[in-house]
C-alpha cells in the first residue's frame, strides 16, 4: 500500500505497474493536476496492488440526494475531485471496497460502476449512444412528439450565434453564468473557480444573441478515447423561455458527438427529463458509506436506503426503432 498526494508522483510510478487501467489513467493526469493547484481538497492517490483509489476530503450534506434535512459531515470521498460522472478508483472493486472500510472516519464512495454490497445508488447519468452519421439522420429517427419538441427549440436557435469559445477567451461574463447553474443547485459539492475554465485543455462553445451581441450560454466539452464529455455549461434562468438555451445546449452537443463520430455522449447526473427526451439512456451509478466506528456504521447502514437516489420513474420512447 502506497500513498501520494501529488498526480505526478502516482504518473510516474504507474509506468512500472501491471495496470489494466493504465491508459485510462494517464487520459486524466492533466485533468488532476489542475484540480491539486486550484481546487486543493488534500487530494490523496493510494495504490494496493495494483489497484488505485482517488480521494479527497469535503464538507458533504449527506443526504445530498433526497429532499431531506441536511446532515453535514467531514468526509473522506473516494472519487475524482470535481462534479463529474466519473468513479475515482481502478481495479478489483472487492479489494477497493476492503481498503476502504479499513480508513479511518467516515468515507464515501461515489459513481460506482456496480452495486457495493450494503450500498445504494448515487445520481445517475445520462448517456447518449451515436449511431448517426449526421445530425439530420438523428432527427429523422426520432418519434413525432420528440421530434416537435426539438425542432421547437431549433426555431429558437435562429436568434443565436453558436460559435467556438477558446480558453483564453473565457470572460468572467462567462463564469457568471457558470455561478448561476452553481447558484441553482442543491447542495453542490464545490464551486470551481474560474481558472479551471482557462486552464483545462477542454473544447467550448459559447451562445451569444444575434441582436444584441450578450452572451446567453456556454458548454464546455472533452473527448476521451471514443467518448465526449459534457462537463459544464452556463445560462441564466430567465433566457429559458426566449432561448430554449439548455435544449439548445444539450443539441449542440449531440451535434458535436456525430461530427466527432465518437460512440457515446457521457451527459453528465443532472436534469434527467431533458436528457431522457433527447435519446439519452439512464445509466445506474452507485455509493458505498462505511464508518470506522461500529456503532456509527450500524446506523449509518440503516440509514443508506433514506438518502439512496431514486431512479427516473418514467419511460420515453424516444426513437421510432427502440432497441
Amino acid at each position: 500500500m502506497i500513498k501520494y498526494d501529488s498526480i505526478k508522483q502516482l504518473a510516474a510510478e504507474i509506468a512500472h505497474a501491471d495496470m489494466l487501467s493504465r491508459e485510462e489513467i494517464y487520459k486524466l493526469v492533466p485533468l488532476l493536476e489542475l484540480l491539486e493547484k486550484i481546487n486543493p481538497c488534500n487530494q490523496e492517490y493510494e495504490l494496493v496492488k495494483n489497484n488505485l483509489i482517488i480521494s479527497y476530503s469535503l464538507k458533504l450534506n449527506l443526504f445530498n440526494f433526497r429532499n431531506l434535512f441536511p446532515l453535514k459531515a467531514r468526509v473522506q470521498i473516494i472519487g475524482m475531485p470535481v462534479s463529474i460522472c466519473l468513479k475515482g478508483y481502478f481495479g478489483d472493486d472487492r479489494l477497493i471496497e476492503k481498503t476502504v472500510k479499513e480508513r479511518k472516519g467516515l468515507k464515501v464512495i461515489l459513481n460506482g460502476d456496480s452495486p457495493f454490497k450494503g450500498g445504494g445508488k448515487t445520481l445517475s447519468t445520462f448517456v447518449f449512444e451515436n449511431r448517426f452519421m449526421s445530425f439530420n439522420e438523428y432527427l429523422n429517427s426520432l418519434r413525432s412528439p420528440y421530434r416537435r419538441r426539438i425542432n421547437k427549440a431549433l426555431k429558437k436557435r435562429d436568434r443565436l450565434i453558436i460559435r467556438n469559445l477558446s480558453c483564453k477567451n473565457f470572460s468572467i461574463e462567462h463564469y457568471n453564468l457558470y455561478l448561476c447553474i452553481m447558484h441553482r443547485t442543491d447542495n453542490p459539492l464545490e464551486i470551481l473557480p474560474v481558472e479551471f475554465f482557462r486552464e483545462y485543455d477542454s473544447e467550448m462553445y459559447e451562445f451569444i444573441d444575434k441582436d444584441t451581441k450578450s452572451i446567453i450560454g456556454f458548454v464546455q466539452l472533452k473527448a476521451i478515447k471514443n467518448k465526449l464529455y459534457f462537463l459544464f455549461g452556463g445560462f441564466r434562468k430567465e433566457d429559458v423561455e426566449a432561448y430554449d438555451i439548455y435544449y439548445n445546449m444539450l443539441l449542440k452537443i449531440i451535434e458535436c458527438g456525430i461530427e466527432k463520430q465518437v460512440a457515446e455522449i457521457e451527459f453528465g447526473q443532472t436534469a434527467e427529463e431533458s436528457k431522457l427526451k433527447i435519446g439519452c439512456r439512464e445509466k445506474y451509478k452507485y455509493l458505498y458509506v462505511h464508518h470506522s466506528n461500529p456503532v456509527s456504521n450500524f446506523f449509518i447502514q440503516l440509514l443508506v436506503p433514506l438518502f439512496s437516489y431514486k431512479p427516473y420513474p418514467v419511460k420515453h420512447n424516444v426513437f421510432k426503432i427502440e432497441d
